[in-house]
């Protein structure tokens, strides 16, 4: 037997590897789609990159290296300020 024949080769397809329209009912759609969009807006609170992008626009600067390193120092001294319990 010619392995070739054992296992072919699986089409291409050209759709995207993450679709919600085939197997998710459409009301299902949105609630999945605003459950990811929480997630992600969680994740970028946890990370800091929503803070940096409400720093950037509130100095009104674009992102380097520099903006980064005042958005850190604005960080530190905040989390410096701050009472620690207990």
């Amino acid at each position: 037997m010619n392995s070739q024949m054992d296992c072919p080769v699986p089409a291409t397809r050209a759709e995207p590897a993450l679709s919600l329209s085939k197997g998710v009912p459409a009301p299902h759609q949105n609630l999945v789609l605003r459950g990811l969009r929480v997630l992600g807006a969680a994740l970028r609170e946890i990370f800091d990159e929503a803070a940096y992008g409400r720093f950037l626009a509130r100095e009104n600067l674009t992102s380097s290296s520099m903006a980064y390193a005042a958005f850190r120092r604005e960080q530190e001294l905040a989390k410096a300020r701050r009472p620690r319990c207990c």
